[in-house]
């Protein structure tokens, strides 16, 4: 490992694409019921 430091470089980066797939994958499945991305904007003023 001492004369290829850059795969320690290649592990962190796949650790950390690995944990976003599972943090979000975890977030798709437990979705609440109603988020409102897009919010409405009155243009009635």
């Amino acid at each position: 490992m001492k004369k290829r430091p850059w795969l320690w470089i290649v592990i962190a980066f796949v650790i950390l694409i690995a944990s976003w797939v599972v943090l979000l994958r975890i977030a798709s499945d437990y979705r609440p019921a109603n988020v409102e991305l897009a919010t409405p904007v009155n243009h009635d003023s």
